[in-house]
């Protein structure tokens, strides 16, 4: 079986050094990374990789979460976002609404990803996180605190919270049409996610494996990655799925693999 469609919805962009993204290249150069999540329409259930970036958090970093996330005011200038970008409104534009998702897949836990989750944790949704990123985003070390906001991860902790950490790849319908895999190193549990499409064939969102095409093809992870080993061990690892599957890969943040997939209300199929 394979997947139906998949939808593209970009929740802001989000401007810093390219050095950033891929290490020790173009130095003060400006990029203005793509933060989207994915639909998918499968015949057995509707899943979201990723909630995005929370449009409170841009609006009020300081007042963000029961701690605040002042520290985020740094950052938040940086992001091109407005109120049609809510997550929710994105999704309302292709005919769904929070409560229509059945499993969300976490690439993992940064802010510019897990915005959001509390529309999904109410909802209901099965919220599917690696069990590493779920007990490292608790207490990450190093410049990693920057990116794990309580403010996004209070919901997973809720008692009626329904959340599975997994272990290793984990098909989520069972017929290999959607299929996380671990890709550590951007994070400790950072996964990817492989699909199976009707026109398409094997589709890959590398997620942050890498943060741009040439991060990708030449082995760069960006600078401030939980561990830069893991990340080229984990590119690999996509590039090898790539060729024994000829899949078409997306890198999450590169505007233009990301301007290559359809647009709203277009699907890849």
């Amino acid at each position: 079986m394979t997947a139906d469609h998949l939808y593209t919805l970009n929740t802001g962009h989000w401007t810093f050094d390219f050095s950033m993204a891929v290490q020790m290249t173009n130095l003060g150069e400006p990029y203005a990374g793509t933060c989207p999540v994915y639909l998918v329409e499968h015949p057995e259930g509707t899943v979201l990789f990723d909630t995005g970036l929370s449009y409170d958090m841009k609006e009020n970093p300081t007042e963000y979460g029961p701690d605040g996330a002042p520290h985020m005011a740094e950052f938040v200038d940086a992001i091109e976002m407005d109120e049609s970008q809510r997550v929710e409104h994105l999704l309302e534009d292709v005919g769904y609404g929070p409560g229509d998702v059945d499993v969300v897949v976490m690439s993992h836990l940064h802010t510019d990803h897990a915005g959001n989750l509390d529309l999904f944790v109410d909802a209901g949704c099965e919220i599917v996180v690696q069990k590493e990123e779920l007990r490292y985003a608790w207490a990450p070390d190093g410049v990693q605190r920057l990116f794990y906001l309580t403010g996004d991860l209070l919901p997973l902790r809720r008692l009626d919270a329904n959340v599975t950490p997994i272990e290793g790849e984990y098909d989520v319908f069972g017929d290999g049409s959607v299929v996380a895999f671990p890709t550590p190193g951007h994070s400790p549990g950072h996964q990817s996610l492989q699909l199976e499409l009707p026109d398409a064939g094997t589709v890959i969102l590398a997620a942050d494996a890498a943060n741009h095409r040439q991060g990708y093809e030449e082995e760069l992870a960006a600078s401030f990655a939980w561990s830069l080993e893991a990340s080229v061990d984990s590119i690999r690892d996509v590039k090898h799925r790539e060729r024994i599957h000829d899949a078409d890969v997306y890198v999450h943040h590169d505007p233009d693999d990301i301007g290559s997939l359809p647009e709203p209300p277009e699907a890849l199929e």
